[in-house]
């Protein structure tokens, strides 16, 4: 009776550890990991951006609506390839949903951003304040998907943009 309760304390033992190793074994970064992987390649991004759209904002009100335009645009394709380094980049299985829905704001960020390049490049000032908000609430929106992650360059802030 006693090697009877043995196996079987010993078989719910391994019931119980199997779950926690077979998590272990599916692979995939923490979510910690994952922060640290990404968070370096926003933070070059944003780097890249400041550089590209520095007096952005200051020529498009003097009337160098072209070269601003332009600007925006090269952020634009610059913050795309920075989204496809980011989806590269093994993730947690546990966040996979939410990280896609995250992609999928980011590139809507990125499409809105190449908007607003093009409408200033027309000179089309509603248009592109239409834009520019269209960007805010794309970047909000990715922010609140993203919030549980703690980024701090992976964060949309209107101000990296416009």
């Amino acid at each position: 009776m006693k090697g009877a309760l043995r196996i079987a304390l010993l078989i719910a033992a391994v019931a119980l550890l199997a779950p926690a190793s077979a998590g272990a074994e599916e692979g995939g970064p923490s979510r910690q990991e994952y922060v640290s992987q990404v968070e370096p390649i926003c933070q070059a991004n944003t780097e890249a951006n400041k550089r590209i759209l520095k007096n952005a904002k200051q020529r498009a009100r003097n009337g160098k609506m072209k070269q601003a335009g332009a600007q925006f645009i090269h952020a634009s394709a610059a913050f795309g390839s920075t989204v496809q380094k980011i989806a590269a980049v093994p993730r947690p299985p546990a966040d996979e949903p939410r990280l896609l829905k995250w992609f999928t704001f980011l590139e809507i960020v990125k499409t809105d951003l190449h908007k607003l390049g093009t409408a200033v490049k027309e000179g089309n000032k509603i248009k592109a304040a239409h834009e520019a908000i269209r960007v805010q609430r794309s970047g909000n929106a990715a922010n609140n998907v993203g919030f549980v992650f703690e980024f701090h360059y992976c964060r949309i802030e209107q101000s990296r943009f416009i």
